[in-house]
């Protein structure tokens, strides 16, 4: 499964939070004013009929239903807007797509319907702050359109691809090369040492640009400094003239298993893979892609835990992020992507419900793998791994080491 690689901010952090304040700021003005409006409609008596018939109802009575209808939708776009970074893009789009329409719609009605204006008028003494923010919401709908769309198409503008073809290291150092795999930003080539015939893993880059150079440095800088029996060896790595990382070979990785696992050999694994994440994170270093091919197993099944393209340190502030869809928590899939422990933790309890189950999605607990004594005991420690909150997660490994423990003794 690849890997999404997503570009750093090109703001700083606190630019950002501003920036992203002052536009939720914007959303919940406009959408006070709307309901105010609204209020207004639904409240203040108006004369209505004619001669002796004349009598009192409210705005929305007078009015056109449409009118009242348009105002509540464009109040419902900007609440979407305000909790958007929380969601998918799709409702981004979908919310920047409804002010067009609604805001348009809505000035047609005020501009070219004297009655509408009029009732406006009549209820609300400053039509005109109406009229700039129907304006307002329409401009910021198509802003918000048009910058996902551009986002979708440079997400598109893909550099050209290597020669898979051909190895791009000196042939003096290896013999026996040949691909094995493709990670998110880089081709996974076995292969053995001249000097000692050692089998080992070349990951190099897939393509030639910024971005997969910066992921190399990350990956790097972070991975050479990890020394743990459950994680990965990097016997060599360099940046020029072709950046590569050399680790050692294993024959098969947790993705090779059939599923569903036996529940022992699961807990075997999992607690192998929290061993790395409880040292990794005391280094202050957080995975962020844990799944089943960068679980790697020895002969022995031993868990070694590998690709740390897109740690996170506390030490550095990085320029890479990204997720793999399959195993990537919420707050991985959101606007303002992020990954902290809770993160890796949310990953640790996918992987193990795609053991168990044979599907890496939250499970009901109906499966028949929780009937039994042992899986009784593991629901609920994978679901509160899969809190969709991090808050009603593990707030640390060691917690969720713990609990493992505890059923494993």
């Amino acid at each position: 499964m690849n890997t999404t690689i997503l570009p750093g901010p090109d703001i700083s952090l606190r630019k950002k939070s501003r920036y992203m304040w002052g536009v939720l700021t914007i959303h919940l003005l406009l959408a006070l004013q709307y309901l105010l409006v609204e209020f207004l409609f639904l409240s203040v008596p108006i004369k209505h009929g004619h001669g002796g018939g004349q009598g009192m109802g409210n705005a929305i009575n007078v009015s056109l239903p449409s009118f009242s209808i348009l105002f509540m939708l464009l109040i419902l776009c900007h609440i979407i807007s305000l909790i958007g970074a929380r969601l998918s893009i799709r409702f981004i789009i979908g919310s920047g797509f409804g002010l067009v329409i609604t805001a348009t719609l809505t000035l047609g009605l005020l501009l070219f319907s004297r009655q509408s204006m009029n009732l406006l008028e009549t209820v609300y003494a400053h039509a005109i702050l109406v009229i700039l923010s129907l304006v307002c919401s329409l401009l910021i709908g198509v802003y918000m359109v048009i910058s996902e769309v551009r986002k979708g198409h440079r997400s598109e503008d893909k550099p050209p691809e290597r020669d898979l073809s051909s190895f791009p290291l000196p042939m003096n150092r290896y013999r026996n090369v040949r691909p094995i795999g493709e990670g998110g930003v880089g081709t996974i080539w076995y292969a053995e040492r001249m000097g000692d015939g050692r089998p080992v893993v070349v990951k190099v880059p897939r393509n030639d640009d910024e971005m997969t150079g910066l992921s190399f440095m990350q990956e790097i800088s972070i991975w050479k400094d990890l020394e743990h029996p459950h994680i990965a060896t990097l016997l060599s790595a360099n940046i020029l003239p072709v950046p590569y990382i050399e680790i050692e070979y294993f024959p098969q990785s947790v993705a090779d298993l059939k599923t569903p696992v036996p529940t022992g050999q699961v807990l075997q694994i999992i607690q192998g893979l929290v061993s790395a994440l409880l040292y990794a994170h005391g280094r202050g270093v957080t995975h962020c892609d844990i799944k089943p091919t960068n679980i790697l197993l020895n002969h022995e099944g031993m868990v070694k835990l590998t690709d740390w393209g897109l740690a996170r340190s506390g030490r550095d502030r990085w320029s890479v992020s990204g997720f793999s869809p399959t195993y990537a928590a919420p707050e991985q899939r959101s606007v303002y992507s992020e990954c902290t422990a809770p993160t890796d933790i949310w990953q640790v309890g996918m992987v193990c419900a795609e053991l168990l189950t044979g599907s890496p999605k939250i499970p009901s607990g109906t499966e028949p793998v929780f009937q039994t004594d042992e899986g009784v005991k593991l629901l609920p420690i994978i679901l509160k791994c899969l809190a969709p909150d991090q808050a009603g997660r593990y707030q640390s490994i060691q917690e969720l080491s713990d609990d493992l423990e505890r059923i494993a003794s």
